[in-house]
């Protein structure tokens, strides 16, 4: 073989590898992207990561079933149709889940989503790939490791760019995609294709991006009613909007969960926050959870020190920019917020507090159930000072019969502390743990309310407590699955 057939050979076992190097990368873009927007779509990213896994493994299953009349060239022509489909996808499926959840339910809208995704996620890929391994009797170990390499690159990505912004992943996995069709050998006019369907969907991002949390916030927060995005930003994450709805303000969306309205601040602001912090007097407080920071608004002109704990700080800036009528942060002194995971910062911190507020939100995931476990309450009691009050509102009544929900949770806190009192008032219960030096009676706990529900709040103490938690499960790190079911 001569010199230039040796380095033409090379340069092709090169292009190649450097293929399946780039496959593999594209594949984890593409797959977080999927998996991002699908999160708005249903509202639950442990459901849109499970779906967006399936359909991995499904496309690849349709890639190998293409038909054999489907030549090379033909193949190679399809690559811009491909884009065009995923980009659709990336535009209209949470659009489109919305609808089929409304009308045919939740289950339908998943399926629907399912056979959207393997059509779009892996499929082509599966037609291209085996041929490239197999091409001109190349290892397929050596193979493999080119791609697995190229897996590895796009998750360092993944860790990495979402710092930058939703924008910064979405060119990332735009350019993989045209260096995949450049090096299979896309004819001129499809590669042109391509690469003019990539600088539009770029162009375009952050425009489609609103318009389509506009068109399904319009239905699903206002009755049909206009909204308008105010801001949104994707952080490492989840997805931050503040959104103005025609006649219920400003809102805060949390990867498409309504998170804060202005409707319901006054009740749960005042019996989370104030009335444990006036029981105190001037407490030292630390702040669990971000979210509008009402609760910071609330308390400020009575604790004597504010610790706001946010694992997100894009929430707490979005808060601040967009939220400060309830959060008072800019008129507000003896604040500070640290970016942290609320487990490790009670597990670090040599500070102790007189009133902790959790104001983290409902267990609707495993990363946030943690919050609601015995060692999560442990860490608190370590926390708080023997005089202290650990305040832990609940969105259900403890007493319901429709969930077990709220049982549980108040069934952990009172394994972990001796003393649980509650209030429950309008279909909300607020959880108070004592210190073990503080004790609290019923006609000091009433006295205490300063609210226009005052009348109507049921006062529930700690023996009361014991003997309505008897025999429900404590939530651990090992069945928090438990709590998640009943949320």
């Amino acid at each position: 073989m001569t010199r230039a057939a040796r380095l033409a050979e090379l340069g092709r076992r090169w292009r190649v590898e450097a293929l399946l190097f780039l496959a593999g990368h594209n594949l984890i873009l593409i797959h977080y992207v999927l998996i991002r927007r699908m999160t708005t779509a249903l509202a639950d990213l442990e459901t849109a990561a499970l779906l967006t896994a399936l359909a991995y493994f499904a496309g690849v299953s349709l890639g190998y079933l293409r038909p054999l009349s489907l030549s090379a060239p033909r193949l190679l022509r399809l690559l811009p149709v491909f884009l065009a489909f995923q980009l659709a996808l990336l535009a209209l499926g949470p659009l489109l889940a919305r609808a089929l959840a409304r009308r045919a339910g939740e289950a339908a809208a998943e399926v629907g989503l399912f056979v959207l995704l393997a059509l779009g996620s892996t499929s082509l890929y599966a037609v291209f790939l085996p041929a490239a391994i197999g091409e001109g009797g190349r290892s397929t170990a050596r193979c493999y490791a080119a791609e697995i390499l190229g897996s590895l690159a796009g998750i360092l990505a993944v860790a990495a760019l979402p710092r930058l912004g939703a924008l910064a992943v979405h060119a990332a996995y735009l350019a993989a995609y045209l260096g995949v069709a450049a090096l299979l050998g896309a004819p001129g006019g499809a590669l042109a294709a391509t690469a003019a369907l990539a600088a539009g969907s770029l162009a375009t991002h952050d425009l489609i991006d609103r318009r389509l949390s506009e068109a399904i916030y319009r239905d699903d927060l206002n009755d049909g009613r206009p909204v308008r995005v105010l801001a949104a930003h994707t952080s490492p994450y989840q997805k931050i909007e503040v959104v103005e709805a025609e006649g219920r303000g400003r809102m805060l969306v949390l990867d498409g969960r309504l998170h804060f309205e202005p409707a319901g601040h006054d009740g749960y602001s005042y019996f989370a926050a104030e009335y444990p912090a006036r029981l105190l007097g001037r407490p030292d407080t630390c702040v669990l959870g971000c979210g509008s920071m009402s609760t910071v608004g609330r308390i400020g002109d009575i604790a004597a020190s504010i610790q706001i704990v946010d694992l997100d700080e894009g929430v707490f800036e979005a808060s601040r920019a967009f939220f400060g009528e309830y959060n008072r942060l800019g008129e507000l002194r003896g604040w500070s917020f640290e970016p942290d995971d609320a487990k490790h910062f009670l597990a670090t911190t040599p500070r102790t507090f007189d009133l902790i507020l959790d104001d983290i939100p409902p267990a609707r995931t495993r990363q946030i159930a943690l919050t609601y476990t015995r060692e999560f309450f442990a860490l608190v009691r370590a926390r708080l000072r023997p005089r202290g009050i650990f305040s832990l509102p609940s969105l259900v009544p403890v007493t319901s019969r429709r969930s077990d929900y709220g049982r549980r949770v108040l069934a952990t806190l009172a394994d972990v502390f001796d003393s649980v009192a509650v209030l429950t008032v309008r279909g909300s219960s607020y959880c108070f743990a004592l210190g073990p030096a503080l004790s609290l009676d019923e006609e000091t706990l009433r006295g205490a309310i300063d609210h226009p529900d005052a009348a109507s709040a049921r006062i529930m103490l700690p023996d009361e407590v014991r003997r309505h938690v008897r025999g429900a499960p404590v939530i651990t790190a090992g069945n928090m699955a438990d709590l998640m079911m009943e949320e």
